[in-house]
């Protein structure tokens, strides 16, 4: 019997640290765990033949090492007609012009391509229907007004646009968000 006890003593000792390891490196990996997100809110499918700036939903980031660009490139859509939703630095390093959304947005990107002198365009697989311009350090400038498209026929009759966007209240709702001066 006592050699089961010199035996088993350190045996349970050695279990019991082990099953505490396992438990610290668990509470860890969850502690140090990144905190869920909500998804994004999918776009709403709107019937239309044409689509103008005014249906348009841009995001605007500079990425460059111009102060203001951000700024000022959000301005020029706004006055064009534009709904600029926001307008923010981002730590993506850009040198020229960018215009980023989902393939099914091709007309709005288009639309906003044709404001800004040899933009790239990238598509990726957002839902929320909304059109990034990222901006950069060789940022040409912007096309003169006469070769701007005012409007494109949508593609299949319809458009995808952010749900806010479609809002009829009188007055829109504030971006909960913070923006920041670019």
């Amino acid at each position: 019997m006592r050699i089961f006890r010199l035996i088993a003593t350190p045996v349970i000792l050695l279990g019991l640290l082990g099953f505490l390891g396992w438990g610290f490196m668990w509470g860890w990996r969850e502690l140090t765990a990144p905190l869920p997100t909500t998804p994004p809110t999918p776009c709403v499918v709107e019937q239309t033949d044409i689509v103008n700036p005014l249906m348009v939903s841009v995001r605007v980031f500079n990425g460059g090492f111009t102060t203001g660009l951000g700024r000022r490139v959000g301005t020029f859509l706004t006055d064009n007609g534009y709904q600029v939703t926001r307008v923010d630095d981002t730590d993506e390093q850009v040198k020229e012009t960018i215009i980023r959304a989902n393939e099914r947005e091709y007309p709005m990107v288009r639309l906003v391509a044709s404001n800004f002198i040899d933009p790239v365009i990238e598509y990726d697989d957002r839902i929320t229907g909304d059109v990034d311009v990222l901006v950069g350090t060789e940022f040409q400038g912007f096309t003169p007004a006469e070769q701007q498209i005012q409007q494109v026929s949508s593609q299949g009759g319809q458009i995808c646009r952010p749900p806010q966007a479609t809002d009829e209240s009188p007055s829109p709702s504030p971006d909960p968000s913070p923006t920041t001066e670019s």
